[in-house]
Formats: structure tokens, sequence, C-alpha cells
């Protein structure tokens, strides 16, 4: 077993109060015809945001930056060729390996194993292309091994492939093993950016201008649905390539100033699931996999894990940021009666994550952002004539055409906005019986103000009747009743 590192001697440093203050944005395709330029335009956008994020001594080591993209058919031909002729398309685990051949080696076997225990199986592993001249010197000297392996979708005990649901809650407790055990020997310096079919996260220490000159691949001509992107502020720590972001679900400017109490209550709510006779499988299989949220972890990296839990357990990621950051019902004149019921159902469960944050979030289908009750992190949006939904930290840092822009705004507290590219939807959460549905071509009427809508970004719903019965084990009555109204 390779020998265990010794962590340097920081007397003034602790990791609890990892705080992050960032640029954040994306761009998607609510219109369906431009999606070649979704990419191009992401990436400018997140090098218009370099001064938001901070550099190393040497002038060139960024805190990080990074993007988050849906692994649809064109990028997953793309990196893998012939892949989306078997009509079952893969997952992508992007992987930050030791350069060492020694840890290197031991690190392809607890990644080979973590997948086993799961079932999967890896059919390729592709060395990602990457250019060290876009890095810094002290970045340079710390960068990983990329890697991607190609995990073939399994079938199911009906013969037939397993879901996209299924899939994913395989390769998060596949992840989670491969984390915790990495984390027993030692191996800090392997990690998992993303493992899914559904989405792929590139980052790295390098300067968002540089993200492409670091991986070729995204200087493909890839055609998109959506591009979410963030440029890091690391606040009070050292950088490292792990806590770039994105993470596998949001990218987050701000910092979460309750993340001490809300770590505490993950915690205590684990020991509920495994006394719990009720409680899932699935929520049983995720304590067993190691720790809920990892202990080296920033405020950011913890809440996504906390909503990657919610999600593995049956919540839709909309839902699940509703209820983990809810909004100030006294800044309502009417506020709606599906936030108060979700607001109820959870209050005892699931304490706010709160502090100054404007996110922006993916799951592969849909993209969004969403602003704390605080409303102290800015978020603007553009709408464009053809269905282009930009949203970045500062208004204009997108470069969209004035003359094709309809609708400018920013996102005010407690207030979400949603794009579904595949449905050609934008507004809230399409989910409840009393939820406000967007038809096919309301995008110009429900973002630029038309008739019968209400002016600026569409308020929070929820995503249904009844909130769960504790964070990790609700009841399959949440799920049902959104995917009914969905």
């Amino acid at each position: 077993m390779p020998a265990r590192r010794t962590p340097p001697v920081a007397p003034l440093y602790d990791r609890r109060f990892e705080h992050d203050a960032c640029g954040i944005g994306f761009v998607a395709d609510a219109g369906g015809r431009n999606r070649e330029r979704v990419l191009p335009l992401a990436l400018a956008g997140l090098a218009a945001l370099g001064h938001r994020g901070a550099f190393g001594a040497d002038g060139e080591s960024s805190d990080g930056a990074g993007v988050a993209l849906p692994l649809e058919e064109a990028l997953v031909e793309a990196l893998v060729p012939g892949a989306s002729a078997t009509g079952d398309s893969p997952a992508i685990v992007m992987l930050f390996v030791p350069r060492s051949p020694a840890r290197a080696a031991r690190a392809r076997t607890l990644v080979g194993e973590a997948l086993a225990s799961e079932e999967l199986s890896i059919s390729a592993v592709r060395r990602v292309p990457t250019d060290a001249s876009a890095l810094g010197k002290a970045a340079a000297e710390t960068r990983p091994d990329v890697l991607q392996a190609i995990v073939a979708r399994p079938t199911g005990s009906n013969g037939r492939p397993l879901t996209d649901a299924d899939f994913e809650r395989r390769l998060i407790l596949a992840r989670r093993r491969l984390e915790s055990r990495a984390r027993v020997e030692g191996l800090d310096d392997l990690s998992v950016p993303s493992a899914s079919c559904r989405t792929i996260v590139y980052k790295g220490l390098v300067a968002g201008a540089r993200l492409a000159d670091l991986f070729p691949d995204l200087a493909l001509p890839i055609p998109l649905s959506y591009a979410l992107f963030h440029q890091r502020y690391a606040t009070n720590t050292q950088p490292t390539w792990r806590l770039a972001q994105p993470f596998r679900a949001i990218a987050h400017n701000g910092e979460i100033d309750t993340v001490r109490g809300n770590r505490e209550q993950v915690r205590g709510r684990s020991a509920d699931v495994v006394r719990g006779g009720a409680a899932s499988a699935v929520a049983r299989a995720l304590v067993e996999a190691g720790p809920l949220l990892a202990p080296e972890g920033s405020d950011s990296q913890s809440l996504d894990e906390a909503l990657e839990l919610l999600v593995a357990t049956g919540w839709d990621l909309g839902s699940a940021l509703l209820a983990a950051m809810p909004e100030a019902p006294a800044l309502r004149r009417a506020p709606h009666p599906q936030v108060a019921t979700l607001r109820r159902g959870t209050a005892g469960f699931l304490a706010p994550w709160d502090g100054p944050a404007a996110i922006v979030f993916s799951d592969g289908r849909r993209v969004g952002a969403i602003m704390d009750r605080n409303g102290l992190r800015p978020a603007a949006f553009a709408v464009t004539a053809d269905r282009l939904v930009a949203v970045a930290s500062e208004a204009g840092a997108i470069p969209l055409a004035p003359a094709d822009t309809v609708r400018r705004g920013r996102l005010g507290p407690g207030e979400m906005l949603l794009v579904d590219p595949r449905r050609r939807l934008a507004g809230p959460p399409r989910r409840g019986p009393n939820a406000r549905r967007f038809c096919p071509n309301a995008l110009a009427a429900s973002l630029s103000g038309g008739p019968g809508r209400r002016e600026g970004p569409a308020r929070r719903q929820d995503d249904g009747p009844r909130g769960p019965r504790t964070s990790l084990e609700h009841g399959r009555r949440h799920a049902d009743a959104g995917s009914r109204a969905g």
C-alpha cells in the first residue's frame, strides 16, 4: 500500500472555513436553432469574468475555472467515436489521477474496484488531451493526469439497458466508495470531477480565458443545448485541482455561512437513515458508501454533495434547491401556496443553507440559476429573439448582439430561472397541480414581459404538494406527484 502523505502544518488554516466568491454563468439554447453557438459563447463569458477570479504569485496559476456540459450524443460521439451507434449511451467518469506511476497504478485499481462493486465495467480509458503550457508554474507543478473512463451501460433485471436514473445512482455509489477508499489510503491527488451518464465537467487551476487551451476538447465544434461555467476566487484556502468548480450539479458564487450547522445536520440524519425501518435501499447504500459530505470539502462542495443525496433518493434538482435555499416569505406580497407547503414539509428536516449565494445548476437535461433570499450576489440574465438564454455574474459578460436581445434583467432575492432546452421551455420548475405551465412558444412572452406575464424572472415554485419526511428518505409521494404534473 502506498505510504500515506503527512499534510503540511498550517496552524492558521482550518478547512472547515473554506469559502468561494466567484464568477458564474450559463448559456442555453431554448429555441433549438443555435446549439453550435452555446459552447463558444459560454467560453467567451468565462473569459470575460477572469477579474472575478484570483491568481497566484506567478500571475498565471488561477484559483480554478471550468465548465459543465450535457453528455449529449454529439459530445459523446466526439469523445468516444462510435459510441452513439449502439443507442445505449455510456457514462464518462472524469478522473484526476496522480502523475506518479506507482500512485497512478493504485488509483486505477481503486477506480476499477469501485465500479465493479456496482456491477459496472470500464469499456475504454481515454487520456484527455491537455496542454500544460496553458498553466502557470504553480498549477503545472501540481497538475494531475486527466483520464476519462468510459463505462458501458449495463442491463437491468428485465434485460433492458438501465434507465438514466438507475445508472446515475450506481455511478454515485461507485464514486463515493472510490473517494472513501482514496481518503483511507492517502491518495489525496485522486479525485473525480464528474461520473455521470448525463453530464461531464472540465475544470482545473487555469485562467478561464485559457480553459480551451488546456483542454483542446473544448475547442471542437460541438453543438450543445447548454454550457455552464465558473471562475473561482478561493477565500481562506490554498487552491487545489479538486476544489475547482463546477462541481457535479452546481457552480456557486458566494458563501454558505451556515455550513457548519448544515454539515452537522446531514451527519445526524445519516444515523436516522441507518436506524429507520422505512429507509430506502438507496439511502442506506449512500450511508454505507462513506461520509455523506466529504470532510475536506469547501462550503460549495458540501452543498453540491447534499443536493446529490436528495437527487439520488428521488428529488428533482430544482426542487432540492428550492428546499435547501428557501425564499424569504416576507419579500412576497402573495407567496405561492405551494412554496409555503414545501417549506412546512421540510422545515424540521432540512435546515436552510444560508449565505450570500448565487448559484447556477444543471442535471444534463435542464439548467438554471437561483438567488438565495439575501440577494447579495449578482446574477444578470439576457434573452435573445431566437431564444438563447444567458446568465452571468455581470451583465454583458456573454457577448450577445444588443439588436438580438429582447429582454435583460437580474435575479432578485429568492428567485429562480429554469431552462429546459428539450421542451423549449424557460421559467419556474414545471411541477405541481397549480404551477404555471409554459407552452413551447412561451419563452419570449415569459421572459420578455409579454402579454399576461409578470415582469422579471419567474418566481419560485415547488415540485409537488407535499415535502419530504426526511432529507434522505422523503417518501415516493413527492417524486410521483412531480412526475405526474410534469
